[in-house]
């Protein structure tokens, strides 16, 4: 469906910890005596294992884990933010609690947490064929989808607007919700990917919509649209749950446009939310965000911590998850058909992380930041 890269190599990432330098692939056993039955039995011989992502889903994941592997396992839910200081802090103390996180901010675990040492990332061998090298090193177990949204008791079967600038015009002002992007370093990370990677889709997406060239002082296209659309007065919430029903709720005669993950159409067809994509709006349905596989660099269950990478990346780990509207990395992972959002038909339409730009994506999040602060007082 949306995987067609395969590769036979795997890299480590090096990593530090404690004044010791690890390779990845040495973390419990070796990359040259691995074997999955290999690293099974080891595997088998640790424990008990926590592992922690931002989804409620890590609960049944730890669950369905201990039931195949017969290892103990807890799951636990973390933002991701709230990973990132977890993981810093045990391994500053020298007190590893959390073995495995699959953490969503992929430009903060390559420019802080695996440079710094505090965590890992490992690829297993065996699956190399069954997963593109773009999402090899570092480990991307999932991609999560976001995506633009309407009423549709209100709009019926097409969005109300079929471009990312019209979120910007009066028409729209104080009517688009979306988690306050100063609590989500994703979307932030996304706002400098566009502007490294897209701003001239951007840039042509406003040609357009108003007819005529850009003409701005600011840096980029992107920047110009994320300071016009801070300046319209966004309703900024808590998280995306707190999304669905502004947008989609009964009864409304001027509903939001909102921001949400592909999982809120779950809550949708739950609580009669009248939600709908805007398929078609340019230049992105959306944005995909990378859940990456880092192991504590001090686990005390190192074996056991592998496997559960494992079975992450080889899609069947993921399985509570996709039901969400997550995408399994894994390209032999099928959508289930009880997903609610339908994501798995319109993946082309989501703008993808360029894994190779991260670097920029942390060092600039602060100018972000504060970007959007002035700009939307």
């Amino acid at each position: 469906m949306m995987f067609n890269l395969k590769t036979t190599a795997a890299v480590a990432v090096l990593a530090t910890f404690a004044g010791t330098t690890t390779w990845a692939q040495e973390l419990g056993i070796a990359d040259a005596d691995y074997s999955l039955e290999a690293l099974i039995e080891a595997a088998q011989k640790e424990g008990p294992l926590t592992v922690v992502d931002a989804t409620g889903k890590i609960k049944v994941m730890a669950e369905n884990f201990t039931a195949k592997y017969g290892i103990e396992t807890t799951g636990v839910k973390l933002s991701g933010q709230d990973q990132e200081q977890i993981i810093q802090r045990e391994a500053a103390a020298n007190n590893v609690q959390n073995d495995v996180f699959n953490m969503s901010n992929l430009p903060s675990v390559t420019s802080q947490i695996l440079p710094q040492g505090y965590g890992v990332s490992w690829f297993p061998p065996d699956l190399a064929d069954e997963t593109p090298a773009q999402y090899q090193n570092p480990a991307i177990t999932s991609l999560n989808p976001w995506v633009w949204i309407y009423n549709t008791e209100v709009y019926g079967e097409s969005c109300p607007i079929d471009n990312m600038w019209a979120l910007t015009d009066e028409k729209w002002a104080g009517k688009v919700s979306m988690p306050d992007p100063l609590l989500r370093n994703e979307t932030m990370f996304w706002f400098n990917q566009i502007e490294t990677n897209g701003d001239d889709e951007m840039r042509a997406a406003y040609e357009d919509y108003f007819g005529e060239p850009l003409e701005t002082d600011q840096a980029s296209a992107t920047a110009e649209w994320v300071k016009r659309l801070a300046e319209n007065g966004v309703n900024v919430t808590r998280s995306d749950s707190d999304v669905g029903p502004i947008v989609g709720a009964r009864g409304q005669k001027d509903p939001h446009m909102g921001f949400v993950s592909a999982a809120i159409f779950r809550d949708a067809a739950k609580n009669d939310y009248q939600m709908g994509m805007c398929l078609g709006i340019q230049p992105w349905l959306g944005q995909l965000t990378p859940r990456v596989a880092v192991i504590a660099s001090g686990t005390k269950s190192p074996n056991a911590a592998k496997l559960f990478v494992h079975y992450m990346m080889s899609g069947e780990g993921m399985g509570p998850q996709l039901g969400d509207g997550k995408l399994a990395t894994n390209i032999n992972t099928e959508m289930p058909a009880t997903e609610a959002s339908g994501i798995g038909n319109h993946v082309d339409a989501l703008h993808v992380t360029d894994s190779t730009t991260t670097g920029d994506d942390f060092d600039r999040l602060l100018d972000w930041q504060d970007f959007w602060t002035i700009h939307s007082r």
